[in-house]
């Protein structure tokens, strides 16, 4: 046992070293940090480019400021750490450290979403093997596990973040988007009311109109510009989750998990408007604290009124 640990982490250290050797030289050849001083037009333009070459070491090759680096920071082991310094002489240390706890919280969040959408399709797949569901299902994890975080990352980045800012300047959606959107609505819908071929056709085709004519009242109206749903909007919408997950998960002829969803979409209009004051007040981390304790109350009084046969087989006597 002792050896085989002891093999797990040399393997562990070669791939580190090596990694990081293949990256920081990559990095190294593949940019070149005094680009904008060499465009520049100040007239100590001169006297930068050697500050900046000095400072960074330029002057020797990607390889041997790679174990430059490296010394500093093996230098971690006997507290005296040195990771370099940024192009403005700031220690990366400090970076570094001012960015953990974002990357810790994002780490965090990305985590739990992607535990309960995982184990929830998961769950609903095995429901429904070999259906189309089950295969779109496979189809996409499979995809998605494929690509590389990196490139998903900065796709997401570019599009949820950098160009959803710039759309809503406008908040007018392009007939090309709603198409292309309206088309994975179809096949999202088709794929979970799996049927006879020419259900499927039906539904995709009524999810496709439906969902054209929703992103054209969207932008026809710039909802996205005050965006609000209102007590009823949200009683229709929780109502539909209610039956779509009771339609994946057990089925709709389960009356009492269709119960206990309605219960839960219910519970979630009441408490509409008190949400509102937590959410507006100077502690929104405290509204959310109770409506997350909340969710699970209610989660779990449903589960207790309307599971009576499962509790008389649970605490029957043996």
């Amino acid at each position: 046992m002792l050896a085989y640990v002891v093999r797990r982490l040399g393997a562990l250290v070669i791939i580190l070293f090596g990694s990081s050797y293949i990256i920081y030289n990559l990095t190294a050849i593949s940019s070149d940090p005094l680009e904008d001083l060499r465009d520049s037009t100040e007239p100590n333009r001169d006297q930068l480019i050697l500050n900046l070459t000095r400072d960074l070491r330029l002057d020797l090759p990607p390889p041997v400021r790679y174990f430059i680096w490296l010394r500093g920071v093996l230098g971690v082991f006997f507290g005296r750490a040195d990771f370099g310094q940024t192009r403005e002489a700031q220690p990366v240390i400090s970076e570094i450290v001012g960015a953990l706890p974002i990357t810790v919280r994002l780490i965090f969040v990305a985590t739990i979403v992607a535990i309960v959408l995982g184990i929830g399709l998961g769950i609903t797949s095995a429901l429904r093997q070999y259906s189309r569901f089950d295969y779109s299902m496979t189809f996409f994890a499979f995809l998605l596990y494929s690509l590389p975080i990196f490139w998903v990352a900065v796709l997401l980045k570019q599009f949820l973040a950098i160009d959803f800012n710039d759309f809503l300047v406008s908040a007018q959606i392009s007939l090309p988007a709603i198409v292309l959107a309206s088309v994975a609505v179809g096949f999202f819908w088709a794929a979970i009311f799996s049927g006879t071929r020419k259900r499927v056709l039906i539904i995709f085709s009524v999810a496709f109109l439906g969902n054209s004519l929703f992103l054209s009242i969207i932008s026809s109206t710039k909802w996205f510009l005050n965006p609000t749903l209102g007590p009823i909007l949200i009683l229709l919408l929780a109502i539909g989750i209610a039956f779509g997950i009771t339609y994946l998960s057990v089925g709709l002829e389960n009356r009492s998990a269709l119960k206990s969803a309605l219960f839960s979409a219910a519970v979630g209009a009441i408490i509409y408007f008190p949400a509102q004051l937590l959410l507006d007040s100077n502690r929104p981390r405290v509204g959310l604290l109770f409506m997350l304790i909340l969710l699970i109350g209610t989660a779990l009084l449903g589960s207790v009124i309307f599971s009576r046969i499962d509790q008389d087989q649970l605490f029957a006597p043996t």
